[in-house]
C-alpha cells in the first residue's frame, strides 16, 4: 500500500527558484542575487541564504545573510562574540554608535571579496525521495532551516523548515 506521507521532492523549491552562485563570484554578486528574490508589498527578501557551487556545478557551501553582514566590517565579528549584548556589562552597544559612520564607509570596500571566502561547507543533504520527517530531524539536530535536496548526484533544489511546518501541520490538522 502506497503511503500518502509527503517526501522531500513534494516540498522542494527548485534550484532555479532559489538564490545560488558560483564560488568565484563576489560579495557584491551575492547581495544582488539575494535582493533579486524579493516579494510582497514591502519588497522583503525571501531567502536568508544562498547555495554556492564550484566550476563543475558541484555544491560547495552556503552563505547566509549573517555571513555577508559579518564580512562588511571586522569589528562586527568581535561584537558578535559578546555573550551579553545589553546592559552595562558590554562595551559594544556604545561602541557601535561611535563607529556607525565609519562602518558605512568601510563596508563598500569589501564588495570584491570572493563569496567562497565567506561560505560554510554543507554537511547534510537529503534525497528527493526521503521522508519529510528525515529532513525535519536533520534540521532539528543541526539548527539549519534549509537543506539542499539531491537526486542522481545533482542538486534539484532546497527544502525549508517553513514548507515542512506547513505540510506537517496540514497533515496533522492542527
Amino acid at each position: 500500500m502506497a503511503s500518502d506521507n509527503p517526501v522531500v521532492r513534494d516540498l522542494v523549491i527548485p534550484l532555479k527558484d532559489f538564490p545560488h552562485l558560483h564560488e568565484h563570484q563576489t560579495l557584491h554578486d551575492a547581495v544582488a542575487e539575494l535582493i533579486s528574490y524579493t516579494c510582497g508589498e514591502y519588497d522583503r527578501i525571501r531567502y536568508a541564504e544562498l547555495l554556492i557551487f564550484n566550476d563543475r556545478n558541484q555544491l560547495s557551501g552556503r552563505v547566509t545573510l549573517q555571513d555577508i553582514l559579518l564580512s562588511l566590517d571586522p569589528r562586527l565579528k568581535e561584537a558578535s562574540k559578546v555573550k551579553e549584548f545589553e546592559g552595562k556589562s558590554s562595551q559594544f552597544p556604545d561602541l557601535t554608535i561611535l563607529w556607525e559612520d565609519s562602518f558605512f564607509v568601510e563596508c563598500t570596500k569589501w564588495s570584491h571579496i570572493h563569496i567562497s571566502d565567506l561560505m560554510s561547507p554543507i554537511k547534510h543533504t537529503v534525497k528527493g525521495g526521503d521522508p519529510v520527517l528525515k529532513a525535519l530531524a536533520i534540521m532539528i539536530n543541526t539548527k539549519f532551516t534549509v537543506l539542499p535536496a539531491v537526486e542522481e548526484g545533482r542538486v534539484i533544489g532546497v527544502i525549508r523548515l517553513k514548507e515542512i511546518f506547513k505540510a506537517i501541520t496540514a497533515r496533522c490538522r492542527i
